[in-house]
């Protein structure tokens, strides 16, 4: 079923691709996987963001991914978001019609980034995709690395020329939060798990998570508590901001990014099988050193967090 402003929400799966010593898919690891934090009770799962490195696959294998992403989500009854982003419109178009045509329940798509968008261009980016590709729901990739930062003015654009926007992942305050919930009110929001807590309550509803396929059990949990407005949740959050503080800032200054980090995560509690640590070259890859490192801090600072598999 396309996702709503309604049914959205959650801890959702943003799951790495596993890849075989030839550099190719493992269809069968990425299969499993999805079905694994299906059944951990993941909110749903979400392919082709900055870890699911839709900017190093060819045509086909982008196709591959989804098409084993949505069978494994449908026979598990669980929702999935298929990321989307490309550099020119109509190749967006292709990848939101493939994914319609698979039957995803909802695309993620940021601005195409080589060329920085003006806010017309912008506008009639998202107005050319949801013409070509009708009734498909839009979340929005709100992210840096897209050169064209959603403001409060360019969301009041896009909504009042009836773009389907069901939701926006990422956003840089608070303040911002609230501001772009008086534009929007029935959209949903998805922040980091380290801010899902303090910004529960101005409006946050869930978080695109490299965590929960770390530790399903304990990302579920601080989820719950979140709704609940339990003060745990909090503590939780605390550890969390200390672990990406103490731990990942400097593997991030030494040069590693996001699909790196989330792979060591997941190797670290072997909840996901597959060959996690390896991702695409010309970028760093996480070492079995990097894991043993990111098990012994966590053993020593957050045990909840590798107990919570």
């Amino acid at each position: 079923m396309p996702l709503t402003t309604e049914t959205l929400k959650g801890m959702w799966a943003g799951l790495p691709v596993p890849w075989t010593t030839q550099d190719e898919i493992d269809e069968g690891s990425l299969r499993e996987n999805v079905r694994r934090i299906c059944r951990a009770g993941a909110h749903g799962v979400y392919t082709h963001g900055t870890t699911g490195e839709f900017y190093a696959q060819t045509e086909e294998e982008w196709k591959r991914v989804v098409r084993a992403t949505v069978e494994e989500c449908r026979s598990e009854a669980k929702p999935c978001q298929i990321g989307c982003t490309a550099l020119w419109t109509n190749e967006v178009i292709r990848r939101v019609s493939f994914a319609q045509r698979m039957g995803a329940d909802g695309v993620q798509i940021a601005f195409p980034f080589w060329l920085e968008l003006t806010d017309d261009q912008a506008v009639r980016f998202l107005r050319d995709v949801a013409g070509a590709v009708p009734e498909m729901p839009f979340i929005l990739y709100n992210t840096t690395r897209s050169k064209k930062p959603l403001t409060v003015d360019l969301l009041r654009r896009s909504l009042d020329v009836g773009i389907p926007i069901v939701g926006c992942k990422g956003v840089r305050s608070k303040q911002e939060l609230q501001e772009f919930l008086k534009v929007g009110p029935k959209l949903k929001f998805f922040v980091g798990e380290y801010e899902l807590a303090s910004h529960w309550s101005p409006g946050a509803r869930g978080c695109y998570s490299s965590f929960v396929y770390a530790c399903p059990r304990f990302m579920l949990r601080y989820f719950d508590l979140c709704e609940q407005g339990r003060t745990e949740a909090q503590d939780i959050e605390e550890g969390l901001k200390r672990f990406i503080a103490e731990y990942v800032m400097p593997l991030i200054q030494r040069g590693m990014y996001d699909t790196a980090l989330d792979r060591c995560f997941a190797a670290m509690t072997g909840f996901l099988t597959g060959n996690l640590l390896q991702s695409r070259q010309p970028y760093d890859a996480a070492t079995q050193k990097d894991v043993k490192e990111c098990y012994e801090w966590c053993f020593n600072n957050l045990p909840e967090f590798i107990g919570g598999v």
